[in-house]
């Protein structure tokens, strides 16, 4: 049984519940700041509750630690977990910087431990089928894709707290904290960046860092694809956790032989060669990341297609930067410029 302590009590807690539905895992320590608000959410799951996310780490009765701080704190809470031999999963993003990114990575092989980055969209089933149908060639060679994330928030959701959502040296913007979902979904789809054209502003919200950006994309196998991601979109849907309209969530990919579509977890969109084709990928997916991990763990020889871990951790990280760097510069950044390839 693997063992999972984790960090943060406000979406965190959602994690707590899916630990609870995973067989092959176990909460035993709730860790927040709010010693109340920890102490209650740790009573509801029968863990056991901590307020310093050290002391956590050197239980006895954890074997991996859950990061759901954020996105600022990953990197010191990763370096001590794997100094300690504990596995890591961080929620998206990895990291803010390539150089933290790159020094949670060096920390997990020298433990010999594994860096895993939470992508939900992976285990969900029509997400899951498209890829399925990709990876055994029934789209045949990719040509073209198109992906959004679009939402509505407003500027309370940046003010509030430590206003860590506006700042993008926190993890902020709408690149990496929304848009990280689609940049993921595209790595899924259409495998290793060549380089990217973007641009991006600021437009209805006081912020420091970009509120919209749209981009075009090259693959290393030669096909391209389109990246839409903002928070300033009325989409209509039903209002989530955070107000404003549920977000649009939009994947579109085609190749000489199919295509297909999703919105949210939907197959909107499916056309496909009507012929037999090896099957090389399980029907479903793993129910979730920890699921997917503990399987790893059981039997190292494994290969998951959504398990993030890694150097597969720092793909999205090398995307957003040279999207950033991108917008910013004004012209074409390739990801070799930045260093891909050498982790």
């Amino acid at each position: 049984m693997m063992r999972v302590g984790v960090i943060g009590t406000a979406f965190g807690e959602s994690r707590c519940q899916m630990l609870q539905q995973t067989p092959e895992a176990q909460l035993t320590v709730v860790c927040g700041r709010d010693a109340s608000r920890t102490r209650a959410v740790a009573d509801r799951y029968d863990a056991a509750a901590e307020t310093d996310w050290r002391r956590m780490i050197d239980r006895d009765d954890v074997d991996v630690v859950a990061v759901y701080t954020s996105t600022d704190l990953h990197g010191p809470i990763a370096a001590a977990a794997a100094k300690a031999g504990k596995h890591v999963v961080v929620s998206k993003p990895t990291a803010v910087t390539l150089e933290e990114g790159r020094a949670m990575l060096t920390s997990a092989r020298s433990a010999g431990t594994h860096l895993v980055v939470e992508f939900d969209t992976r285990y969900l089933t029509a997400p899951y089928r498209v890829h399925k149908a990709i990876a055994e060639g029934r789209l045949g060679r990719l040509i073209q894709g198109e992906y959004a994330n679009k939402c509505l928030r407003g500027q309370a959701y940046y003010d509030e707290g430590s206003g860590w959502r506006g700042k993008a040296e926190f993890g902020g913007g709408c690149l990496l904290n929304q848009g990280v979902h689609a940049i993921d979904h595209l790595l899924w789809y259409q495998g290793a960046v060549e380089g990217v054209c973007a641009l991006s502003g600021t437009y209805a919200h006081d912020i420091e860092a970009e509120d919209a950006a749209s981009a075009i994309i090259r693959f290393a196998d030669q096909s391209i694809a389109t990246l839409t991601v903002t928070t300033t979109f009325n989409s209509g849907l039903r209002a989530g956790r955070y107000g404003g309209g549920g977000t649009l969530k939009r994947a579109q990919v085609h190749g000489v032989r199919g295509a297909a579509t999703i919105e949210g977890n939907e197959v909107t969109h499916w056309v496909m060669p009507d012929e037999d084709v090896e099957a090389i990928l399980p029907e479903a997916p793993p129910l979730n990341v920890f699921q997917d991990l503990a399987w790893n763990l059981r039997d190292p020889a494994r290969r998951s297609t959504t398990l993030v871990s890694g150097p597969s951790a720092l793909e999205s990280i090398y995307l957003t930067t040279a999207l950033r760097q991108s917008a910013e510069l004004g012209r074409y950044v390739s990801l070799a410029s930045l260093g891909h390839g050498r982790d």
